[in-house]
């Protein structure tokens, strides 16, 4: 079970008709809706690393990025990476349709 500001490991997941593996995001929201009649209970945002300063440098650019500190999560296992968050896209998914596991969360703060 997750809850907001869980940061979760999605196994596999569709987007725009393909599939893609294994990423991490932040719950946003855990409360049942629809999307055109599509059923979701949870809300998440994508939460990635940084690669290097370049690739930071870029992804920052985008108004929608936020970027996280390391300090700012607890996860197992950690990383060491700093990374960002993309504000501006929205995942919605069936808790009991995908495979997940909670390894971990955002400081409330942040989340805020």
């Amino acid at each position: 079970m997750c809850k907001v500001g869980d940061i979760i490991l999605v196994n596999s997941y569709e987007d725009r008709n393909k599939v893609l593996k294994r990423h991490s995001f932040i719950v946003i929201d855990d409360k049942d809706g629809t999307v055109e009649g599509l059923p979701y209970d949870v809300v998440c945002n994508v939460l990635s690393s940084f690669k290097n300063e370049k690739q930071k440098e870029r992804k920052l650019f985008y108004p929608g990025n936020f970027p996280i500190a390391n300090d700012d999560t607890v996860t197992v296992p950690d990383n060491g990476l700093d990374g960002f968050v993309k504000t501006d896209q929205l995942y919605y998914f069936k808790k009991d349709k995908i495979s997940y596991d909670v390894i971990g969360y955002i400081n409330p703060e942040v989340l805020n």
